[in-house]
């Protein structure tokens, strides 16, 4: 790719994130209260005014405008809307990067930017999932079924980009089954946190992950199948294992949800469960760590994808 239309690119894919990041940050606040994403108008929470469009300028209003104040009530805003769309920002200049490295001559096509888009949208819906369970140690069903289509639209575009068959085929009893990577990715991400629930439920009688991680799981396979979704799992367990044991040597950890509440929701609306199925005692919430993992290996090299995809072939063919 020339140069001059890759920096193009980068700085294009950065403004649109932070764009992006603007709106992520209304799901963000807005999902797990039930709240319409579209009305009322962006507002300031303070003293209910009504933005205007000078006031919504990604990073620009906070940082240059407003300096981190309400123009109407000056109460401070919160530093984190400013983070959230850097983040976005950093993150589609990442992908974009990351992309011309391994799609550089498809990139520019229709096809490739199609590509990229259900990166972004994936990556997107990761980062909505990670602030949320952060916040509040619950998991917005719906956001999760965006990465899943996400993932599986990407697999469908990239097949088509390296003219491989829209679907691969594996035996199962003899008999040719057509599929594609996200379906068992899917599968497979579900399955492991379902499992790992209710082997918890059964030794220690009480509830255990949560089915919240299993719908993120499955957003996490659609769009890297099941070898690098397992691989993903591995990482995040362990450095959620390190992070636990540091929590716990300071003492500190996120309060478990208030008796009332699921740790999943659907529609936007949180829905009531009864007061068995909430975690125990003070609880860390495990999802931000299946997101950020998850992200992270989506941006490596793609000789690593390719090398991951082929250990997971040749696991499936020895049986």
């Amino acid at each position: 790719m020339p140069f001059p239309l890759f920096i193009a690119g980068a700085v294009f894919a950065f403004v649109l994130g932070t764009v992006i990041g603007s709106f992520l940050n209304v799901c963000i606040y807005r999902l797990p209260l039930g709240e319409s994403l579209l009305s009322p108008p962006s507002h300031c929470p303070k003293c209910q005014t009504r933005l205007r469009p000078a006031d919504l300028f990604p990073l620009l209003s906070y940082a240059v405008l407003l300096r981190g104040k309400c123009r109407y009530c000056k109460a401070p805003i919160s530093p984190r809307y400013f983070i959230i769309e850097f983040i976005t920002g950093a993150l589609f200049l990442a992908f974009w990067c990351s992309f011309t490295h391994q799609y550089q001559e498809m990139l520019p096509s229709h096809s490739g930017m199609l590509l990229l888009a259900m990166a972004w949208i994936w990556a997107s819906a990761m980062l909505v999932t990670f602030m949320i369970d952060l916040d509040t140690t619950y998991v917005i069903e719906p956001v999760t079924w965006v990465g899943m289509a996400a993932g599986i639209i990407f697999e469908l575009t990239r097949r088509h980009l390296e003219q491989q068959p829209l679907f691969s085929i594996t035996h199962v009893a003899g008999v040719p089954v057509p599929y594609l990577d996200a379906i068992p990715g899917m599968v497979i991400g579900f399955a492991v946190f379902l499992l790992i629930d209710q082997f918890g439920r059964l030794l220690f009688r009480k509830p255990g992950m949560g089915l919240g991680d299993s719908y993120i799981g499955a957003a996490i396979g659609a769009l890297l199948g099941p070898g690098l979704a397992l691989l993903s799992f591995g990482i995040a367990i362990f450095a959620g294992a390190i992070v636990g044991i540091v929590i716990i040597i300071f003492g500190k950890m996120t309060p478990a949800p208030a008796p009332g509440h699921a740790d999943s929701t659907s529609g936007g609306a949180l829905h009531e469960m009864l007061d068995d199925e909430m975690p125990p005692g003070r609880y860390m919430p495990f999802g931000p760590f299946l997101t950020a993992s998850a992200v992270l290996l989506a941006l490596l090299p793609g000789w690593v994808l390719m090398q991951a995809q082929h250990l997971w072939h040749w696991y499936m063919h020895l049986f």
